[in-house]
């Protein structure tokens, strides 16, 4: 049997368990990323394939982005023959809601792995 590289498999671990979460909470995402500045489609991707290693397809993220729109969370504009995303008011709010209740749920995940003493969480 040959020996693995730790680093190797937690990189890969990293990277299955960021593109699972990221898919999951893509409209959290989406919003934190549009909160920052406008963007068009292609460097949303870009963005989120940059910082989490995460390659969407064009078929993911507009209807995500049509369903926002849809809900007010961000709206359009085309510019330089580009559409242009950008957060609402309602949409930062609903992002700073969603990333408070994020925290709490991780906060209370990390409590539970740690009271039962399983596979406990390094102190970070």
């Amino acid at each position: 049997m040959g020996v693995t590289n730790p680093a190797v498999s937690i990189s890969g671990l990293r990277e299955r368990t960021s593109g699972k979460y990221v898919k999951t909470s893509l409209d959290l995402v989406v919003l934190a990323i549009l909160n920052d500045k406008p963007m068009h489609g292609y460097k949303i991707m870009a963005a989120i394939h940059t910082e989490f290693g995460v390659l969407l397809s064009p078929g993911t993220l507009y209807p995500l982005l049509h369903s926002l729109e849809e809900k007010k969370l961000v709206e359009s504009r085309v510019e330089g023959g580009k559409k242009v995303y950008e957060a609402t008011n309602e949409g930062r709010t609903r992002f700073q809601n969603a990333f408070t209740m994020f925290k709490v749920s991780m906060n209370q995940l990390e409590s539970f792995v740690k009271r039962n003493g399983k596979n406990s969480l390094n102190d970070s």
